[in-house]
């Protein structure tokens, strides 16, 4: 007989979902995509990548736009433990087509999306310029 103890997720109580609704952190490095589900105190729910969702190891695979698809195919389970109806968009990248695979798998669940925003990192100081040309 197959043990089935770990086939369902259990719902933990310490989060505050005030109406249903949560916050997504989008974010894309050099050869990954991050994708966390916080609530409104940004306390982590769940957070997935394009490493843990996908079978294969490869570079080129894990950071086109298609993984996006199957990191919210294993959030998806999570929206409905946890009855999320809304969700408040951070992006922490540029506007690519990531964002928009995002948002058409959000409606396509059937999931509001109440506000977008970006929280992109700026830099401290840039580079310095070039000097000055000697004659």
């Amino acid at each position: 007989m197959i043990n089935n103890k770990y086939k369902y997720k259990v719902k933990k109580d310490h989060f505050y979902l005030y109406k249903n609704i949560a916050k997504i952190y989008i974010k894309r490095s050099y050869t990954n995509i991050f994708i966390t589900l916080c609530d409104l105190n940004n306390k982590v729910i769940i957070c997935k990548s394009s490493g843990s969702s996908l079978e294969t190891k490869n570079k080129r695979r894990k950071k086109i736009a298609q993984t996006v698809e199957k990191i919210i195919l294993f959030l998806k389970k999570t929206f409905k433990l946890y009855n999320i109806n809304s969700i408040i968009l951070i992006l922490k990248m540029k506007v690519k087509s990531h964002i928009y695979t995002l948002i058409n798998k959000i409606k396509y669940y059937g999931i509001n999306i109440i506000n977008i925003s970006s929280k992109r990192s700026i830099a401290h100081n840039g580079v310095k310029g070039r000097n000055m040309r000697r004659l």
